[in-house]
């Protein structure tokens, strides 16, 4: 395999020139570079990056931690952070963890390892203190997880506020029978599930664990659960959903059984997804923010990577909610 040696001796140039070259630096003649280029060529000579990354201590690679790629909020998530991310020079490494806590410990690891530059947290089943203290100095950023910011970078949607918009409006519409509808159970749809029932608070109204359905991620899931409500003989009035595609599922099913949205239901969703607008009817949902999340996080990316040293930052944003045609 041809060496900066190899490359020496065909260019007649010294070594740190090739060297200069190969790391594009500014100071070197036009000639140098073409008779480095040329010997390059000749030789088929193949940089060995792995090797440049350890002599560094940077691979450009940032890893992203998220459940499952094809959530519709993650994938969106993944997809704003790639681009921000690969503008910058920096490539985004998904690691899936499937819900297991082994595996995200594992990704931990990797980074002490030095296999990424810094890590993503947008899903975890650990504290912050505990995320801590796996990747020491390390850079890590919370990414809309349920977390405070005490110990590290947190970037999140204020969950409760959110919910709870979109509850004291169906509340104000004269709505009074009331579904909510989540994912999997975790301190963020916590906050959710507070927001529905403190909206009830606000109103007078009784809320009831009855009201909360959780396990609700895909369109199909959305589909099932009106197949279950709308079959009864007492169906909701309004129902908010956690996502778009569940609320599309829903909808489908109103649809099914011949109940008219939103004259006798309305439906809300969540995170403000194209699939909102190609619905019969257009779906009324909440805005998730994440442009503006992945700005600030990449921008906070940038100066930990550089060796800012301050305080945690702490940045939490406000949902909107988008009135359509299905409330």
């Amino acid at each position: 395999m041809p060496t900066i040696i190899d490359i020496s001796r065909i260019s007649g140039l010294s070594k740190s020139t090739v060297s200069r070259v190969l790391n594009d630096h500014p100071h070197v003649s036009a000639e140098s570079r073409q008779k480095v280029l040329e010997a390059i060529k000749e030789l088929g000579y193949v940089r060995n990056t792995y090797g440049v990354q350890l002599r560094l201590q940077v691979s450009h690679h940032i890893g992203v931690l998220v459940p499952d790629v094809e959530h519709p909020y993650f994938s969106q998530l993944v997809r704003a952070l790639s681009r921000a991310l690969g503008s910058i020079g920096y490539q985004l490494v998904i690691y899936q963890t499937e819900l297991s806590r082994e595996y995200e410990r594992e990704v931990y690891a990797r980074l002490l390892r030095r296999e990424m530059d810094a890590v993503i947290i947008a899903h975890s089943h650990f504290s912050e203190r505990e995320i801590k203290e796996y990747i020491g100095s390390h850079v890590g950023i919370i990414c809309n997880v349920a977390m405070d910011g005490e110990f590290l970078d947190a970037f999140r949607l204020d969950e409760e506020d959110a919910v709870l918009q979109a509850t004291a409006y169906l509340l104000s519409k004269g709505r009074r029978n009331l579904v909510f509808c989540m994912d999997h159970l975790t301190p963020l749809q916590e906050k959710r599930w507070n927001g529905f029932q403190l909206a009830h608070e606000q109103f007078g109204l009784p809320c009831t664990k009855s009201q909360c359905y959780t396990g609700l991620v895909t369109m199909e899931d959305g589909y099932a659960l009106g197949e279950q409500l709308f079959t009864s003989d007492q169906w909701p009035d309004g129902i908010i959903t956690g996502s778009d595609f569940v609320a599309t599922g829903l909808l489908k099913a109103a649809e099914q059984w011949g109940i008219s949205v939103p004259q006798e239901l309305s439906v809300i969703g969540f995170d403000n997804h194209p699939v909102g607008l190609m619905t019969t009817p257009e779906l009324t949902t909440l805005t998730n923010c994440i442009p503006e999340m992945v700005r600030d996080v990449t921008e906070c990316l940038t100066r930990r990577l550089k060796g800012m040293q301050s305080a945690p930052i702490a940045k939490t944003y406000k949902s909107s909610l988008i009135i359509r045609s299905s409330t």
